[in-house]
């Protein structure tokens, strides 16, 4: 992947339009779910998509090839756009509120830019997870599903599956070493 990223840079250096239009067709789903409309909800998310483009357009010329990948590129850009949009969005929210209404708003405990990260993450590695469970076999993935994610009790587990709970616990043992490997793997 990263040598097709280095060759696709390149030609989007040299000015190839259809280029870029791969580079976009590859990541902007992947922006819009996992780093932008996380943090600046549906409702600013394509603007603040568009605005990451016409960034990545402008600093491509720019851009040094490290051996890191456009995706991450484009995710630190849209990023700091996602973070310049609520940090734009909160001034104009103060300057329409009186000084008192201010003082009385609580602060909030994790900053916007934490939340973000947070949101991020999880939403990512959730799809990460149920993309992995999808391909394990169907009694593994249930296996994983009622006990670690739902957080059901290993008896009533085994009770579910028709096992002793000792079964179970192989079962069990054997589903988390495929997850692993199938994590791994991806």
């Amino acid at each position: 992947m990263e040598d097709d990223d280095e060759r696709l840079l390149e030609r989007i250096q040299q000015g190839d339009g259809e280029s870029f239009g791969v580079l976009y067709d590859r990541t902007w789903r992947w922006l819009l779910s996992c780093v932008v409309t996380p943090r600046v909800g549906a409702a600013a998310a394509e603007d603040v998509l568009a605005e990451t483009y016409r960034t990545a357009i402008d600093r491509v010329g720019t851009f040094e090839w490290k051996g890191v990948d456009l995706l991450h590129w484009l995710a630190a850009i849209a990023r700091r756009k996602c973070l310049e949009r609520l940090r734009a969005d909160g001034r104009g929210e103060r300057r329409t509120a009186g000084p008192e209404l201010l003082e009385a708003l609580p602060d909030p405990a994790p900053s916007a830019e934490a939340e973000m990260i947070r949101t991020e993450t999880l939403g990512c590695l959730s799809d990460r997870v149920g993309v992995v469970l999808g391909a394990l076999h169907p009694r593994y993935a249930e296996v994983l599903r009622t006990r670690l994610l739902e957080g059901v009790p290993r008896a009533d587990c085994a009770a579910r599956l028709g096992v002793s709970a000792s079964t179970f616990d192989v079962v069990l043992h054997r589903a988390t070493k495929a997850f692993a490997k199938a994590w791994g793997e991806r």
